[in-house]
């Protein structure tokens, strides 16, 4: 059997790897990555999962067996936490878990997208949305120190990435196809040059 030396991108994580929103997975931000960087693709990810629930995606055989081989995993946690207000310092255990078993399996690139603008969705009632956003910000300060305690990239996840016209897809909390395509080349600028995104991320990021 001859051998492949193709790149191979996994998306691991809840709705917005799954798709949810997107006429199909080929619109989502993992294919759009892939697309980018000559690379084969797949997705292991299911609506609804916390933190927790995308660790035990690696117990199953063929999820593990993807992130093992993947030269680069993009995962997408945390907004179900959010709303199940699962308490910081249990977001930041599960959190941990999950990276920590993703790394032991995965040689390759791991990136961790931050926590999007939730202030920005039009589905939430402005009331909840402020209050959600504010706890948002709060995860995602976990998430990136837990993404550097295990070598992850944590990419910040910029206001302006939901502002525009288009850029929510039409059940107004998952991002657009035009969003996922703006989210792969941030990771594939962050895969290129992740010393200069790591530094200019807090800044730009959803604060």
């Amino acid at each position: 059997m001859e051998l492949s030396n193709e790149l191979l991108v996994v998306g691991l994580g809840d709705s917005v790897t799954a798709g949810d929103g997107l006429r199909g997975p080929e619109e989502t931000v993992t294919a759009r990555l892939a697309a980018r960087l000559g690379a084969t693709w797949v997705v292991r990810a299911r609506s609804g999962l916390t933190s927790r629930g995308i660790a035990r995606l690696l117990d199953r055989a063929v999820a593990a067996d993807d992130v093992a081989a993947a030269d680069v995993v993009v995962v997408s946690v945390g907004v179900n936490d959010l709303t199940r207000l699962t308490p910081l310092p249990l977001w930041r255990r599960d959190l941990g878990a999950l990276l920590a078993r993703v790394t032991a399996l995965s040689s390759g690139r791991v990136v961790l997208l931050g926590m999007p603008p939730v202030r920005a969705f039009p589905r939430l009632p402005r009331p909840v949305a402020a209050v959600l956003g504010a706890r948002a910000v709060r995860m995602d300060r976990v998430g990136r120190d837990v993404a550097r305690r295990y070598g992850v990239l944590h990419l910040p996840l910029p206001a302006r990435l939901l502002e525009p016209e288009g850029a929510f897809a039409a059940d107004g909390f998952h991002p657009s196809a035009r969003s996922h395509d703006v989210l792969a080349q941030l990771v594939a600028d962050l895969l290129a040059d992740p010393a200069d995104r790591r530094t200019r991320g807090d800044a730009d990021a959803v604060r």
